[in-house]
């Protein structure tokens, strides 16, 4: 299921566009994963783990884009706990990794062909017996300003993505995550009130 929540006026787009390339854009780095290797991209505020050995880590700091973001998600009832900024880069098909909760938010800023495989009917997990077989194929194409919620264990995808697009993907942290995520937040905080 992928949902298009709202779509921002072209003047908010442009504003945040204007926004990230003067603040965020310095800040990118070139993604490690193997799916997007020409996406530059950044955590904020914190960096998920990208395997179960992996840890948590302070991302990059930006109250003002952070807090809008919390914002705007606040309208549909819905609080990240973090998220990725990016820019350019094709994405091949993937599922997000076990930190991320089911239902992700992702929020365009430019000129892309959406994809997603819809195996899994809702927001949780069910049997293979009680998937989408064979899994239902969407491709939307975007041109700027959609708010839009997915399940981010279904496989998704970019196609002709504009070199300038920028996009933010936004995830709850899972159930499985949850406890190991509160334990960073926890020393995060301990050593912040030490300084």
């Amino acid at each position: 299921m992928i949902n298009i929540i709202k779509t921002l006026s072209p003047e908010n787009v442009a504003n945040i566009i204007q926004y990230l390339e003067e603040n965020i854009e310095p800040n990118l780095g070139t993604d490690v994963s193997n799916y997007a290797p020409s996406r530059r991209r950044s955590w904020f505020p914190y960096e998920a783990p990208l395997s179960e050995v992996q840890d948590y880590k302070l991302g990059f700091q930006d109250n003002r884009i952070w807090d809008y973001i919390t914002g705007l998600c606040s309208t549909f009832s819905w609080e990240p706990d973090l998220g990725l900024v990016s820019k350019g880069g094709t994405i091949k098909p993937h599922r997000d990794a076990a930190y991320a909760d089911f239902r992700s938010v992702g929020i365009n800023l430019g000129n892309v062909t959406w994809c997603y495989s819809r195996a899994y009917p809702m927001y949780n997990w069910v049997p293979e017996d009680q998937q989408i077989n064979p899994p239902e194929v969407t491709k939307i194409q975007m041109t700027g300003g959609e708010v839009f919620e997915f399940n981010c264990k279904n496989l998704h995808w970019t196609e002709d993505v504009d070199p300038d697009r920028w996009a933010f993907n936004l995830w709850r942290v899972s159930n499985k995550g949850r406890s190991k995520f509160e334990s960073f937040l926890n020393q995060t905080n301990l050593l912040t009130n030490k300084e």
